[in-house]
C-alpha cells in the first residue's frame, strides 16, 4: 500500500483521534487492520469497494434524506473502514448502557404507574406533565418490560472518555443497518475481518426474535414490524429486518383491531397478530386515543394493549424519557433505584426549567448547544458560540420565556476515524449509537453497533446532513460465537413452497400498479397513433381522429364545447393528454402512478423493476420547447419500458399471490380499455370512419396478427374476430376474458358468484356470430336488413363494459377491504 493511504492531516490536539494519537502511529488495537490493509494494497481495495458500491445500489440499501433530488432512491453512504474497539473498552461501555437500560426501564415503570418519583420530588412534575410524549390512555396500564430496545449515543471527549450524548427509548433505529454494514465491509476485508476475531452480531437478532415470540400469549404468534411506510428515511432498514428476523412488514393500514384484538389484513383473510415490533412514534399508533391526524397508526391499537391481547415493542408511552432534560436527574436516581453510581455519564446538561440551570445557561450561552427539552416541539440545536449579539438576545429572550422547554449540553469536540475516500484516508467525527436488548431475565448488549460519521468539517453528526455510517467492531479475546441466522450449508433444509402473509394492502399496490402500467401503455399506443396522423389528415380522417379520441372517455377533455373542435384544437388536447402533470387522466399523471404505487411495494420487486419503474416515470417528462413531432419519439420510448415491464412481470416475477394481483390488475385494465374501444369505433360505423379499422388495428398491436391472418383489405367483421373474438390474440378481449376467469379462480377467497358472472361474461362473448353482422362498404350502398347482429353485439360490449368495474371492486372489497361484496351479474 502506498505511504498516502495513511497519511492524513495532522490531529488537532483537543479532538481524541480514534486510530493514531499522533496521526501516523496506529494504536495498538489498529496495527493487525492496518498491516493487513497495507497487504490488500489501494488498487485492491478500491476495486473490493467499487464492487461493494454496485452491490448496495443492487440490493437497495437506501436512507432517504428529505429533499435529497434521489428521494426514496439514495444509497446508503457506508465507509469500509470500520472503528475498531478493543474488549476491555466494550466490557466498561457495555456495562454502562446496561445498567442505563434497567435505569431508563424502571423510571418509565413509575411514570406509567405509582409515580413516587413525581411524588417524592426526585423528578419535577414538568417534566412529565408538560411533555407531549407523556401518553395519559396508557397511565396504569400493566406492562412486563416497557423498553425492549435501547439505543444510546455515545461520544468520546478529548480525554478519550465515553459520555452519552443521548438516549432513543421510543423506536431506536439502526440495528439494520449496523447488519447491512457488518454483512458489507466484513465482504470487503474478509482477511482482516477473520484475524480480528470479531464479536458477531446474529445471536443478538437471534435472542431479539425469540424475546419477541416468548412475550405472545399464543401457542403460534404472529409478528409483525410496524413501520410508517415507503417515504420514511429508514424504510430499508424496516424491510430488511423483517425479512431477516421473519416478521410481516405491516404499515398502520395493514392492521385493524377487532374485539380488542389486533389482525393483520391478509388476502387469505384476517390473522390475529400477537407482537408488533413498532418503528412508528408513540403518538401516531393510535388515531382514535392519541394522534386524530395520524394515517400511520391502528385504531383502537391502545384498548387491543390495555386487554393485554397485543405486546408492542418498544411499549407505548416510552418516547415520554427520549429527551435530554432527564439526563441532570440520572446519576441520583440510578442511587436511588439501583443504589449505585450511574457508570456512564451524560455530558453535561441543563434543563431550563430549575432557576440556577436556567441562569447558569443564560449566562454562559457561548458554550453550550440549546435544544428542545421535548423532541416533539421540532426544534433545530443551536450553537450558542456561532450566534450574534442580537441572536443571543432573541434566544434568549425565548428560553426566558418558556424555560422548561428548553435545554442547554456542554458543546463537546467529538472523536475522529479514519474514512475511506477517493484512494485516501481522512479524519471524520463520529458518533457511536450502541443498543441493549431487555430479555425479560436481563439485560445484553449489540456488540458493536452503528458508527455514524459527520460530512467533512461537519459540526452536527446526522444521516440527513450528508453523513455516512461505519461498522463497529468489538474485538474478542476469547473465541467468537458463530451462530448466524442463516441455516449452515451442511445442514438439511426443508423446503418451503407456501408463500408468506400478503398484506391486503400489498396486494392493493401490486393489483393497481398492474393497472396502472396497463392504463399508461394504452394511452401512450392512442397517443402515438393520434399525434402521428392529426397534422397530415384530411377532413374525413380528422373525424375519424376525433372518433378515435373518444376512447380516452375523459372527463377532463379541453376540446370546446361551444364551436366544432379544429386541427389544431385536438393537438392542443393531445399535448394536455401527454404532458399534463395536472390532469389526473394524462400518460404523465398515470406513470407518476405507476412509480408511485411501485415505490410502495419496492421490498416485492426486484432491483430491475425497481430501477425500470423510476426510468417509466422519468419517460414521462417532456420540456416546454419540445416540438410537437418530436412527441412520437417519446412516446415508443415510453412504449419499449412498458413493453420491458410486462415481459418482467410475465418472465421474472413468481407465481405466487402478489404476481396474481398485478397480472389481475393488468388483464382487467386491458379488458376495460379493449371493450371501450370496440364500442366507440362500432358503434354507428359507416363509409366515413372506415379508417378507424386501421387505427384501432394499431392501437391494439394485431395490425400484423390481421395481416397474417386475412391476406384482404380492412374489412369490420375481420377486424372484430382479431380484436374481440380472437382466442390466440393476447391482445383480444376473448383472451382478456378467459384470462380473467382463470386468474380469479385462483384466488385465495374467490366469490363463486363474481366467477360466475365473469365466465357468463365470457360465454356470451364466444356466442357472438360475427357472420349475421352486416357493415356498409366504402363506396357501397347502406344494408337494407336490420342490423340486429350490431344492436346484439352493443348490447353484450355494454353489460361486459358494466361488469368490469363492479366486478374489480368486488376483488377490493374481499380481498383489500375486507368489507361485503355487492351482487354483480352480466346483463344486471
Amino acid at each position: 500500500m502506498s505511504p498516502d493511504l495513511l497519511q492524513m492531516p495532522l490531529p488537532d490536539p483537543a479532538t481524541y483521534n480514534e486510530f493514531a494519537p499522533d496521526g501516523i502511529t496506529p494504536r495498538p488495537h489498529w496495527s493487525a487492520f492496518i498491516d493487513s490493509l497495507k497487504d490488500l494494497g489501494p488498487d485492491e481495495l478500491a476495486r473490493r469497494w467499487e464492487r461493494a458500491e454496485r452491490r448496495i445500489l443492487e440490493n437497495g440499501v437506501t436512507y432517504n434524506v428529505y429533499g435529497d433530488p434521489q428521494g426514496a432512491n439514495r444509497p446508503l453512504a457506508i465507509d469500509p473502514i470500520p472503528l475498531l474497539i478493543p474488549p476491555q473498552e466494550w466490557r466498561a461501555i457495555e456495562e454502562g448502557i446496561i445498567q442505563r437500560a434497567e435505569l431508563l426501564n424502571l423510571i418509565l415503570g413509575d411514570i406509567y404507574g405509582p409515580r413516587d418519583l413525581i411524588r417524592n420530588g426526585d423528578l419535577p412534575a414538568p417534566l412529565l406533565f408538560a411533555n407531549p410524549a407523556f401518553l395519559r390512555p396508557l397511565n396504569g396500564v400493566a406492562v412486563s418490560g416497557h423498553l425492549h430496545l435501547l439505543g444510546v449515543d455515545l461520544a468520546r471527549s478529548p480525554d478519550g472518555r465515553w459520555w452519552v450524548l443521548a438516549d432513543r427509548t421510543q423506536s431506536p433505529s439502526g440495528t439494520g443497518y449496523a447488519l447491512q454494514n457488518r454483512t458489507i465491509v466484513a465482504d470487503v476485508v474478509p482477511e482482516a475481518f477473520r484475524m480480528a476475531n470479531v464479536t458477531r452480531l446474529a445471536s443478538f437478532f437471534r435472542t431479539q426474535r425469540e424475546v419477541l415470540f416468548a412475550t405472545a400469549k399464543a401457542d403460534q404468534p404472529r409478528a409483525v414490524l410496524l413501520t410508517p411506510g415507503p417515504y420514511n428515511e429508514t424504510y430499508f432498514e424496516h424491510s430488511y429486518l423483517a425479512r431477516y428476523l421473519g416478521f410481516t412488514l405491516a404499515e398502520g393500514p395493514d392492521l385493524t383491531v377487532r374485539d380488542r384484538k389486533v389482525y393483520l389484513k391478509t388476502v387469505e383473510g384476517l390473522q390475529q397478530v400477537h407482537v408488533i415490533l413498532r418503528r412508528v412514534d408513540d403518538s401516531f399508533c393510535d388515531p382514535l386515543e392519541l394522534r386524530s391526524d395520524s394515517f400511520l397508526g391502528i385504531a383502537g391499537l391502545v384498548d387491543a394493549v390495555n386487554a393485554g391481547n397485543v405486546v408492542v415493542a418498544n411499549a407505548l408511552g416510552s418516547g415520554v424519557i427520549e429527551t435530554a432534560a432527564i439526563m441532570p436527574f440520572l446519576p441520583g436516581l440510578s442511587r436511588k433505584l439501583l443504589g449505585e453510581n450511574l457508570k456512564l455519564p451524560s455530558v453535561a446538561t441543563w434543563w431550563c426549567g430549575q432557576d440556577y440551570a436556567l441562569d447558569w445557561v443564560l449566562n454562559n450561552l457561548d458554550s453550550v448547544v440549546v435544544k428542545p427539552a421535548f423532541p416533539a416541539r421540532g426544534m433545530e440545536p443551536i450553537f450558542g458560540a456561532g450566534l450574534s449579539g442580537a441572536e443571543k438576545k432573541r434566544v434568549a429572550e425565548e428560553i426566558r420565556a418558556r424555560p422548561y422547554e428548553y435545554v442547554a449540553q456542554e458543546k463537546i469536540t467529538l472523536s475522529t476515524a479514519p474514512v475511506w475516500d477517493q484512494g485516501r484516508m481522512y479524519p471524520r467525527s463520529l458518533v457511536l449509537r450502541t443498543y441493549v436488548l431487555n430479555t425479560g431475565s436481563g439485560w445484553i448488549a449489540m456488540p458493536g453497533g452503528l458508527v455514524r460519521v459527520a460530512e467533512a468539517d461537519g459540526e452536527v453528526v446526522s444521516m440527513q446532513r450528508g453523513g455516512r455510517t461505519k461498522d463497529a467492531w468489538v474485538l474478542g479475546d476469547r473465541p467468537v460465537d458463530p451462530f448466524t441466522m442463516l441455516r449452515p450449508r451442511n445442514r438439511p433444509i426443508q423446503l418451503q413452497h407456501t408463500p408468506a402473509d400478503l398484506p391486503s394492502r400489498t396486494a392493493d399496490h401490486l393489483f393497481w400498479l398492474g393497472r396502472y402500467a396497463e392504463r399508461s401503455e394504452s394511452l401512450a399506443r392512442l397517443l402515438r397513433c393520434l399525434i402521428g396522423r392529426v397534422r397530415r389528415a384530411n377532413r374525413a380522417e380528422l373525424e375519424c381522429l376525433f372518433r378515435l379520441h373518444d376512447c380516452f372517455d375523459s372527463a377532463h377533455c379541453t376540446l370546446p364545447e361551444d364551436r366544432p373542435a379544429t386541427a389544431r384544437d385536438l393537438e392542443d388536447e393531445l399535448v394536455s393528454l401527454m404532458c399534463s402533470v395536472e390532469r389526473p387522466d394524462s400518460l404523465a399523471s398515470n406513470l407518476n402512478e405507476v412509480h408511485r404505487v411501485g415505490g410502495n411495494v419496492r421490498e416485492r420487486l426486484s432491483g430491475d423493476m425497481s430501477r425500470l419503474i423510476v426510468a417509466l416515470a422519468e419517460s414521462g417528462r417532456t420540456e416546454d420547447y419540445m416540438l410537437f413531432a418530436e412527441y412520437p419519439a417519446v412516446l415508443n420510448g415510453c412504449l419499449e419500458l412498458l413493453s420491458a415491464f410486462s415481459g418482467m412481470e410475465r418472465e421474472n416475477i413468481t407465481r405466487g399471490p402478489g404476481w396474481l394481483f398485478m397480472s389481475l390488475g393488468r388483464r382487467l385494465e386491458r379488458a376495460m380499455n379493449s371493450v371501450r374501444r370496440l364500442r366507440t369505433v362500432t358503434a354507428g360505423l359507416d363509409e366515413e370512419s372506415w379508417p378507424l379499422l386501421e387505427y384501432i388495428l394499431e392501437v391494439a398491436d394485431s395490425s400484423m396478427t390481421y395481416r397474417s391472418r386475412y391476406f384482404t383489405t380492412l374489412q369490420p367483421i375481420a377486424v372484430l374476430d382479431v380484436l374481440m373474438s380472437g382466442e390466440d390474440n393476447p391482445r383480444s378481449l376473448v383472451f382478456q376474458m378467459a384470462h380473467l376467469t382463470e386468474l380469479h379462480r385462483k384466488l385465495p377467497r374467490y366469490s363463486e358468484a363474481d366467477q360466475q358472472a365473469i365466465e357468463e361474461a365470457l360465454a356470451l362473448l364466444r356466442g357472438q356470430d360475427l357472420e349475421t353482422l352486416e357493415f356498409p362498404l366504402p363506396g357501397g350502398e347502406r344494408p337494407s336488413a336490420e342490423r340486429d347482429g350490431q344492436l346484439r353485439l352493443d348490447h353484450c360490449l355494454g353489460d361486459i363494459q358494466k361488469l368490469l368495474p363492479s366486478w374489480a371492486n368486488n376483488i377490493s372489497f374481499t380481498h383489500f377491504d375486507h368489507a361485503h361484496t355487492l351482487p354483480i351479474s352480466i346483463g344486471g
